[in-house]
């Protein structure tokens, strides 16, 4: 009896005196040449549960479940997909409520769920934050002005560009997560030039996280608190750091309810707007949601819906219903589907599921809902959908097929020995 007391005591101490050293209790601490802050190792629980602080959040409006906005086949298509896909929550936003809520059998609507592989998309809306603030001078630094541990260093190149392109070159380390989250952070290697191969992954969100939070002078955690998750309305939520430094690990364990990872989904659906405030600007918005150099289907953490591509495509089988359809895609079976020109919002949380469908949830959604559609209109023989711009006034410019995607080659980081390096062409899309 007297030894798990014991072991559960110097837990509860460790964590304290983390809480102490984030808190501006004594610690060494030791400055970069350029003022950036880089704490001194300290010991710890291997990882801790730090919140993600909110205020009680903001109701979302549920729909009058009579309305029949979704009709009686459709549902009974969406819960049988559900099901099928072992799915743990499913929500439809429409028309300005939340139309549909479905949960597991052992989950309620307050549980909290892990859904990490939305992160590099809330990462990139907090870097467009930060550079509207002026904390970031730009994208195309090197983020060594952050991590000067990486001064000198091929790493140390890399830029924030990259970092939401995802074509940082980095790895994630081999080591698996301890208690001190910066230097496994660090730890990472590259293995080609940053900015030559287009290989999106969770650990470039980590990074950036590091990049904003030292550039901010605020620990990643409440930076995302303060910046985003509140004013968004949101409930506590909660994510896991390193019990040496409280540094915060982002690729992995950040927990909310499913009401509330539906949120960033409304905040692009709205162009950035909460509540008749602009919490992310709209240019950055609309910069994110572009197909950057390397994929059509590709824009800064966010993936795009159109054009259909059955082949290396964006992972739909069909085209979807809606043509202005973008979304989030986590390796973790996250996903998170907007269309303003539908007005719709829907997200998926559960394990991931082979060879799924990116256009099946959405579309059957889509085709459920009862209310007209918007209008439809012409343009080089295909009928697209009619997108609206962000305050619903004024008509966007039709969609039209981007240009063809140049070739991406991975270059080596240095040349091979006794010759020159060669372009090889990228293997990984």
């Amino acid at each position: 009896m007297r030894r798990p007391v014991l072991i559960a005591s110097a837990l509860l101490l460790g964590t304290a005196l983390g809480a102490v050293w984030w808190l501006g209790g004594d610690r060494e601490e030791r400055r970069d040449p350029a003022g950036i802050l880089i704490p001194e190792k300290v010991e710890g629980p291997v990882v801790v549960e730090r919140p993600l602080a909110s205020g009680p959040g903001t109701v979302l409006p549920m729909a009058d479940p009579d309305a029949g906005v979704l009709s009686d086949k459709g549902l009974k298509e969406i819960n049988a997909l559900f099901t099928a896909t072992k799915s743990r929550a499913l929500l439809v936003w429409h028309a300005g409520a939340l139309q549909l809520e479905l949960y597991a059998p052992d989950v309620q609507a307050g549980d909290m769920l892990e859904a990490s592989g939305l992160m590099p998309a809330i990462m990139a809306l907090l870097t467009g934050q930060a550079l509207r603030d002026g904390v970031l001078p730009g994208l195309d630094t090197g983020i060594a002005t952050w991590v000067p541990e990486w001064a000198g260093d091929d790493r140390g190149r890399i830029t924030v560009r990259q970092l939401l392109e995802g074509t940082s070159g980095l790895t994630l380390p081999t080591i698996a997560p301890d208690g001190n989250a910066i230097a496994w952070t660090l730890s990472a290697k590259l293995d080609s030039e940053p900015g030559s191969r287009f290989a999106p992954n969770l650990f470039e969100a980590q990074v950036l996280g590091l990049v904003l939070s030292r550039a901010a002078g605020v620990p990643a955690a409440d930076l995302l608190s303060n910046k985003l998750w509140q004013p968004m309305g949101a409930r506590p939520g909660s994510l896991t750091a390193g019990g040496g430094d409280g540094a915060a690990y982002l690729q992995c364990c950040v927990k909310a309810t499913a009401r509330d990872w539906l949120r960033p989904g409304l905040l692009l659906l709205e162009g950035g707007m909460v509540g008749g405030a602009q919490l992310v600007p709209t240019p950055w918005l609309d910069q994110m949601e572009r197909p950057i150099t390397h994929a059509r289907h590709d824009g800064w953490r966010v993936r795009l819906g159109w054009p259909f591509e059955p082949v290396n495509g964006n992972g739909a089988k069909k085209p979807f219903a809606d043509g202005d359809t973008i979304f989030l895609s986590g390796a973790d079976g996250s996903r998170l589907y907007v269309s303003k020109g539908r007005d719709l919002v829907i997200l998926r949380l559960g394990p991931a599921v082979p060879d799924w469908d990116e256009s099946a949830l959405a579309n059957l959604v889509s085709r459920s809902l009862t209310t007209p559609p918007a209008e439809f209109r012409s343009k080089n023989g295909m009928k697209v959908g009619r997108a609206r711009d962000l305050n619903g006034q004024v008509e966007m410019p039709p969609i039209v097929k981007p240009p063809p995607v140049p070739k991406v080659t991975v270059e080596p980081l240095g040349p091979p020995p006794g010759g020159a390096s060669t372009p090889v062409p990228a293997a990984d899309r």
